[in-house]
């Protein structure tokens, strides 16, 4: 019996697919290890992409660039705001936010500058270990880990994560799309709910 080639082909494909890789609870934890190890060797690392925040009742969005390296981070925001640049930089010596009329502001803990300034709160503290698909080292979390060993889910500090897509750039498997929610905290009830969609990682050891 002669079975059509486009039978066929399409059996080949479904067998494919059912057979797609998938770890065991064992391998996914190496898999996760090996990652995680990975991603800490690299101490220097670059990304950009869009931010989106929203609440009931206000949002914003905005172009995100963050560099981070040992001792320094830089985050910039355009496009928030009317439409104006925030530039954020910390280091050692602490936090200063310059806005595109040139005024400075100045605290020892980044995020709590950016809510002072802005008044919204932006985890920025959490978000250098988020974004990169890994969870605050020594702080309380609850992971779930995808069928090849990358975080699918996250929640740590008050905040729940989810990894919505990933996407290779030269040896690691990078987060592509993020949602991220949490209650605003001021009693209402009010979600806050934040959006990342990034197009461009770089990665140095």
């Amino acid at each position: 019996m002669r079975i059509p080639a486009l039978l066929l082909l399409s059996a080949l494909l479904i067998g494919c697919s059912t057979t797609a890789v998938r770890l065991t609870e064992a391998e996914r934890q190496t898999a996760w290890q090996n990652h995680q190890q990975k991603l800490n060797a690299s101490h220097r690392w670059s990304m950009r992409g869009r931010v989106a925040l929203q609440t009931d009742d206000r949002g914003w969005q905005a172009r995100i660039s963050w560099v981070k390296s040992e001792r320094k981070q830089h985050i910039q925001l355009s496009g928030p705001f009317g439409g104006s640049v925030v530039a954020l930089t910390q280091d050692r010596n602490g936090a200063v936010l310059r806005d595109n009329r040139g005024n400075e502001y100045m605290d020892s803990d980044a995020e709590r500058l950016l809510q002072q300034v802005t008044g919204w709160k932006i985890p920025i503290n959490g978000l250098q270990y988020w974004v990169r698909g890994q969870a605050i080292p020594n702080v309380n979390a609850k992971l779930e880990l995808d069928e090849i060993g990358r975080l699918k889910s996250l929640k740590q500090n008050n905040w729940e994560i989810r990894y919505l897509a990933y996407a290779r750039y030269g040896q690691l498997q990078l987060p592509r799309r993020i949602f991220m929610s949490r209650l605003v905290g001021d009693g209402s009830g009010r979600i806050l709910e934040v959006r990342l969609a990034l197009n461009r990682w770089q990665s140095d050891p």
